[in-house]
């Protein structure tokens, strides 16, 4: 039984004792007042017999009753003041443990922490608070708080933010606030309103320096305004883009070896990666370069830059790239929008931070056009004869390196010489002369050979052609067509200002597989010798 059920069966018990006492009053007055005898039948005639001692004999239940019911409602009233009791109890303690928690964290954290009344006036603060504001404790407990940290401009802020804690929101707040020194410190600022038991009982102010943050901001400003100067002003072609789509196409695959073994083969792969990837930024160098009128009519028509050898190249940079480098340089041939196709340098670089993601790629084009049709004009030159256009002895000679290891066999090879240079040289001068080298060697280039053959000159009237994959044992129709070209050439009527009549002596060999190319161009040059002999007797 709890107190509860106690408490009411005493008031219950209570009431049927005082109830009792009326009827044994009434029943020993009765039995006094007509002088009987006390026993049971005296007692019993006595109540049976008269109705209202009937009625007094049911006073103990009433009673009793009538008391219990007095005794739940004070029953009720006294678990009522327990839990009244007790809650007083649990809000001291929670009172006297949010006290312990606050004090606990003003003296631990990182952060400086000052603690206000509702007046906002310094409670006390911790060592950190002392550090950053390079007051004591001491010294300003029961000092307003802004008029110690906020003085000389920041007064009004500094209000607004105290009144808008003191009404009970939480405020955060990125400000300057003043040192003992005079020093103004760049602080986040977080107010907390304190309660106890329900009751607004203060503030809690948090303060944070940002100094190095702010001046690492301020550094990445400079950093980042400078590098858009240097980005937007450079005279190199460059980009910034977005290949992180690139990536999830990629990563989608497999392995890394997966990745590079598609990437090989598959170009409608490399496709996919171009158009996933996002230029977010070209500067005015690109513009130039592409004949662009601004920036989105070169996003818009990037397709028109690209030919099929660009997307070699660009395979090989997303090899490089699914391979984890960071950079790759290589040659480009793309086209302007006007139509021009150009050289270009390419070097890709991965920024630091972004190995994992692409997010950003920094791209830079040089044209280096001019230089490669240079390049193209010496290697030509190197390789060519000035007088006539074919190939030079430097050329042949490696040409015939080439094919010493080659699969192209049988090769022949035929060699070729201008009769009568000397004479003609002699009767008619030089530029005769040249004119008729230049004869022989259109008969020997015109529409006489196949592509893949080789025709050089070789010396002042020596000419030479080297046929791979070709037996002229078995087919004699290449020295057929070189005669039938030379009386073509000597019949024409054209006014090509090159000398006529000219006659040439040929002579070939055919170097099986195993056989040497250098004996074989031996062979050939003692049988041209042979038919120039035989012309010579005639």
């Amino acid at each position: 039984m709890g107190k509860k059920g106690f408490r009411i069966l005493s008031y219950g018990v209570y009431g049927f004792l005082l109830g009792l006492v009326f009827p044994v009053v009434s029943t020993f007055a009765e039995i006094n007042r007509h002088n009987m005898n006390f026993s049971l039948a005296t007692l019993r005639g006595l109540h049976l017999g008269q109705p209202l001692m009937l009625v007094i004999d049911a006073a103990p239940i009433i009673l009793s009753a009538s008391f219990a019911l007095i005794g739940i409602q004070s029953a009720r009233a006294y678990e009522t003041s327990s839990q009244l009791q007790e809650m007083k109890t649990d809000q001291k303690i929670q009172a006297q443990n949010e006290h312990y928690f606050l004090e606990a964290l003003i003296s631990s954290t990182s952060f400086a922490v000052v603690r206000l009344d509702t007046n906002h006036h310094i409670i006390t603060c911790n060592e950190a608070f002392e550090s950053l504001f390079g007051y004591t404790c001491d010294e300003i407990i029961g000092e307003h708080l802004d008029e110690i940290i906020a003085s000389g401009g920041y007064e009004d802020e500094a209000s607004r933010v105290s009144d808008s804690v003191s009404d009970g929101n939480l405020v955060r707040k990125i400000s300057k606030r003043r040192t003992k020194s005079g020093d103004l410190v760049d602080v986040e600022i977080v107010g907390v309103p304190v309660s106890a038991a329900g009751e607004n009982i203060g503030i809690l102010g948090l303060y944070h320096d940002i100094s190095q943050r702010k001046r690492t901001e301020q550094a990445l400003m400079e950093s980042e305004a400078r590098f858009r100067t240097l980005f937007n002003e450079s005279p190199i072609s460059l980009w910034e883009e977005d290949f992180s789509e690139v990536k999830k196409i990629l990563d989608k695959i497999g392995s890394k070896d997966e990745v590079i073994d598609r990437l090989d083969i598959d170009y409608e792969l490399v496709q996919e990666c171009v158009d996933a990837i996002k230029i977010l930024d070209i500067n005015q160098a690109t513009l130039d370069l592409y004949n662009a009128n601004s920036k989105a009519d070169l996003l818009q028509n990037l397709s028109q830059i690209l030919v099929i050898d660009s997307l070699e190249e660009i395979r090989k940079e997303l090899i490089a790239l699914a391979s984890g480098a960071t950079n790759f340089e290589c040659e480009i041939y793309q086209k302007k929008l006007s139509g021009e196709l150009i050289y270009g340098w390419l070097r890709l670089s991965v920024p630091p931070g972004y190995e994992n993601t692409w997010e950003r790629v920094h791209i830079s084009i040089v044209d280096i056009t001019e230089r490669k049709e240079s390049e193209e004009k010496l290697r030509f030159m190197s390789f060519h004869d000035a007088l006539t256009g074919l190939y030079n002895r430097a050329y042949f000679e490696e040409e015939m390196a080439r094919l010493e290891g080659s699969r192209l066999y049988p090769v022949s090879i035929i060699c070729c010489d201008l009769d009568g240079l000397k004479q003609i040289n002699d009767q008619f001068g030089h530029d005769a002369g040249d004119r008729a080298i230049k004869g022989a060697a259109k008969v020997l280039s015109h529409h006489t050979f196949r592509k893949e053959d080789v025709v050089a000159r070789i010396g002042g009237d020596e000419f030479i052609v080297i046929l791979p994959n070709v037996d002229l044992d078995e087919n004699q129709s290449i020295i057929d067509r070189i005669d039938l070209g030379i009386n073509q050439f000597n019949s024409s009527l054209i006014d090509d200002d090159l000398y006529r009549p000219i006659s040439l002596s040929l002579g070939y060999a055919v170097i099986k597989e195993g056989g040497s190319l250098a004996e074989g161009y031996k062979k050939a040059d003692q049988a041209m010798y042979k038919n120039k002999q035989k012309k010579k007797m005639k």
